[in-house]
């Protein structure tokens, strides 16, 4: 009796593997059930190589196709992540490995009569941290679409540039562009329809979404994409005028290489310890643990290039997609609980003819950088009536970090008028909040950086997270179907959502929004517009003078 039902017990587990085997271009692999959070069971397939190990000889380079690999690729596990220290949550070592260029994928069927919408999320974490399996799918798998996240160079290893030929740069981006072209070649086998994909992703992750929509490298390679709370023209998104061959050279005497020749110093670096160049990250700091993004996107030449003119030129000739955009309401409480746990407040104020052009990263960007800091002294601290510093200071760096890029992108894009472009303002404070692994927890923050991601994906690695409350549940029905139907027709309220019409921006004078809150969807229009105004005012040359290859 015994032996029948090992018998049995072993026939339905070959049953259950038979049911989760997918082959692609590479070869075979097999994938593992998981369940929803209503209860959906769903396929996971994880860590399957989309590229070449970038390793040895292919540090610093382009990621290269795949290799096939024999037998079946065992895909229940979860992949490591690249190589980074992720300062951003205080942690104090290096971890990852450099063989790290993974791609996940999540489907509710391999098999079905109609192939499903495609979302591809790019994760954040400043191009310094992160991994794909930080967010996981259980939220968006109630939904009909198949999800896909990966993994990207970050650091220096995915973003040093010498400005020339030896190591042009943005590397990290062309990973996520071999990843979008791995998911066109593979993803039917999933399920998921190739000509159906939606990109998306929230801080350097949401200005990695807009690089690829004004990227020509990764033309064709989707049809929609949302940038949460990051595009391109943020102040920490592009590295301007020349700077980031000093970068190169810093990180080369910090290693004991030569700096003179650029080959040589690309040659020495590739025979480095990978945590050992990750771990310089330490002396690109100036202050706390900024600036935060030492590199940086930047412009290039040649035939690989992934940003061959700037920002500001390429949206003249983008993809014409339909693009989604926004932000949280205190998006500046992120960096601002930092300084207030580290008590590093008063000598922000103090220091603040010093510290501001770095911190609002225009120092290197602008020739005019003096006049820029006693203006925005000026509008926040002396013009308008200052609650406390804390509070100014968060409208300060929500204005600098994120609004100010998001509005100006929604300006340029509206104009053309090629494709709709939907603009947001989160303002949905729940039972958890990313300032309890950003830095002080003892007063109330708003609604912070990444706290949407909260509705979207279930994140655990907040200290001391509490179950999602009914509102909680509420906002991830809302979040998660706004989202997907954007996925699904290129409208996130192709019919009306809570009684309510989401319209893409009519203009750039218009500039209509959706304020999504628990208590309701609202449509308005001129986001915080005496901010924004401001901020268009300053004469920040990064937008108009960005004709250097370089990093901040």
């Amino acid at each position: 009796m015994l032996g029948c039902l090992l018998l049995l017990s072993l026939l339905a587990l070959v049953h259950a593997e038979d049911d989760l085997r997918v082959t692609v271009k590479q070869g075979a692999l097999i994938g593992r059930h998981l369940t929803s959070r209503k209860g959906r069971q769903f396929a996971s397939f994880e860590g399957i190589p989309f590229a070449k190990p970038p390793v040895g000889d292919l540090r610093f380079r382009s990621p290269q196709p795949p290799e096939k690999w024999d037998g079946v690729l065992d895909a229940t596990k979860p992949p490591p992540s690249c190589v980074h220290r992720d300062v951003i949550v205080g942690a104090k070592d290096v971890s990852g490995q450099e063989d790290c260029l993974f791609i996940n994928v999540y489907t509710p069927q391999i098999e079905g009569h109609s192939l499903l919408d495609v979302m591809v999320y790019v994760h954040g974490g400043g191009w310094i941290a992160g991994s794909s399996t930080m967010y996981q799918p259980h939220y968006l798998l109630d939904k009909d679409i198949v999800l896909v996240t990966f993994n990207y160079r970050l650091g220096p290893l995915g973003f040093l540039s010498t400005g020339d030929a030896e190591c042009p740069g943005n590397n990290g981006l062309k990973d996520q562009v071999a990843a979008l072209r791995w998911v066109k070649d593979n993803i039917a086998a999933f399920g998921g329809n190739p000509g159906s994909v939606t990109i998306f992703g929230e801080s350097a992750g949401g200005a990695s979404v807009h690089y690829l929509v004004l990227s020509p490298m990764s033309r064709g390679l989707f049809h929609r994409a949302i940038s949460q709370s990051g595009t391109a023209f943020n102040g920490w998104a592009f590295a301007p005028n020349g700077s980031s061959t000093g970068q190169a050279e810093k990180l080369g005497g910090l290693l004991n290489c030569p700096t003179q020749n650029s080959g040589e110093l690309v040659a020495c670096l590739r025979s480095k310890d990978a945590v050992a160049i990750t771990a310089t990250d330490k002396a690109f700091m100036e202050w706390s643990i900024d600036p935060l993004v030492p590199f940086k996107p930047v412009l290039e030449e040649g035939n690989d290039a992934f940003l061959p003119a700037t920002p500001l030129e390429l949206v003249q000739n983008a993809t014409a997609v339909p693009w989604m955009t926004g932000v949280t309401s205190e998006e500046g409480s992120f960096p601002v609980s930092r300084f207030v746990k580290q008590k590093l407040i008063d000598e922000l104020i103090t220091e603040f003819d010093r510290l501001a052009p770095m911190l609002l990263c225009y120092r290197e960007s602008s020739p005019r950088k003096d006049e820029i800091t006693d203006r925005i002294r000026e509008f926040y601290f002396e013009k308008n009536v200052v609650v406390d510093n804390v509070t100014t200071l968060i409208d300060m760096f929500t204005d600098g970090w994120f609004l100010h890029g998001a509005d100006h992108a929604v300006e340029l894009h509206s104009a053309k008028a090629a494709a709709p472009v939907y603009y947001y303002y989160f303002t949905y404070r729940g039972s958890n909040t990313f300032t309890s692994i950003f830095g002080d927890t003892s007063r109330e923050y708003g609604v912070t950086h990444a706290d949407d991601l909260l509705y979207l994906f279930p994140i655990d690695l907040l200290p001391g997270m509490a179950k999602p409350n009914e509102n909680d549940e509420k906002m991830i029905d809302i979040l998660t179907s706004l989202w997907v139907n954007f996925a699904h027709t290129g409208n996130p309220t192709p019919v009306p959502f809570h009684g309510v019409e989401w319209p893409s921006v009519s203009s750039p004078a218009n500039k209509e929004y959706l304020q999504i809150d628990i208590e309701g969807l609202e449509v308005k229009q001129g986001l915080l517009k005496e901010r924004t105004d401001f901020w268009s005012s300053l004469p920040l040359e990064a937008e108009t003078s960005m004709s250097a290859k370089d990093e901040l």
